[in-house]
């Protein structure tokens, strides 16, 4: 079972993110670690704000359109669209880095720098690459019903040992910003907000609901998710592995402010559920199964031509470097 081993190699990499959303503990960055969500844009049709639809964010003459921001989110994973509905501002984050791209490429254009023959050369390598990877992709197309559930199981089954879940914390946390305040007050504020927590009647999520400055968790009653001890920042570690079911911490500080943590519950170590680890079982066997395909296409296209090199002319290339 050699190649199922080596098949597997993308998969137990990627085994935490299937299982679960990872939170970091820093407001406006609490995403999905394990599969971050990307921010990057797509290919523009058009450096300024013409096309269709409505103009959903704007920088001067450039704008977003909705059906481009519609495009971009169609992009994303199931995963990073549920972050971005959670916490805006990482939307904002890319509405903003789009916009200024934007703005560059119309600059840009103004002053005719895509005539320039160095551009121009990198634009028709872009093309050609462009060109090449969708053709290759087109002829060496998977069969949409491969592989079959008979074949997952098999893989799954003979490395089951190795898909392994560590133990795993459901948190909440209130944070306490220490930006533009002063440190030893907010601190001060952290300790009451532990006594609050800790008391008879204290309603941790309530308490995050009203207090926490992490917008994102503190409208779900500080809710930050199930993750294991690695997923968390440094600074929480050793906070959450001294926790019992049910216990608040003590304020810990990190670089952007004080936090609070409660552990709700505490998941047992144990072994990845074929249904957990299927998807990305079959992703990566179609993907193996395409450059299979590619590599046999090229070898057809190319293996009864004769390869010629002009060593001469090479040589000289070589030494005029």
């Amino acid at each position: 079972m050699k190649s199922a081993q080596v098949l597997l190699s993308a998969v137990l990499a990627g085994v935490a993110g299937v299982i679960g959303t990872v939170w970091v503990m820093q407001p406006s960055q609490a995403v999905a670690v394990s599969e971050p969500v990307s921010v990057s844009s797509p290919a523009p049709s058009s450096p300024s704000s013409t096309g269709q639809g409505e103009a959903v964010a704007a920088l001067g003459a450039v704008s977003l359109r909705d059906q481009e921001v519609a495009d971009w989110l169609a992009a994303l994973s199931p995963r990073a669209r549920t972050a971005i509905q959670r916490d805006r501002a990482l939307f904002d984050d890319w509405a903003r880095q789009r916009l200024a791209e934007k703005a560059l490429i119309q600059e840009a254009r103004q002053q005719g720098w895509e005539k320039r023959e160095e551009v121009t050369r990198a634009i028709d390598q872009a093309r050609d690459q462009i060109l090449l990877r969708s053709y290759l992709q087109a002829v060496s197309q998977v069969p949409e019903d491969f592989p079959d559930d008979a074949t997952l199981r098999q893989l799954y089954e003979s490395s089951k040992q190795e898909l392994a879940v560590p133990e795993r914390y459901h948190l909440r946390q209130i944070f306490l910003a220490v930006e533009g305040a002063n440190v030893d007050q907010v601190k001060a504020r952290a300790g009451q907000l532990v006594k609050e927590a800790r008391g008879k009647t204290g309603d941790f999520a309530e308490l995050a609901r009203r207090h926490s400055d992490d917008p994102a968790s503190a409208a779900r009653g500080g809710d930050i998710g199930v993750q294991s001890i690695a997923q968390l920042t440094p600074e929480a570690r050793p906070v959450v592995a001294a926790l019992k079911e049910g216990e608040v911490s003590a304020p810990f500080r990190t670089v952007s402010g004080w936090h609070v943590l409660k552990l709700e519950k505490t998941e047992a170590a144990r072994t990845a559920t074929f249904d957990e680890v299927r998807d990305q079982l079959r992703a990566t066997v179609r993907e193996q199964r395409r450059r299979q395909n590619a590599e046999a296409y090229l070898n057809r296209l190319v293996g009864e031509a004769s390869l010629n090199i002009n060593g001469a002319a090479v040589t000289a290339l070589l030494e005029n470097q």
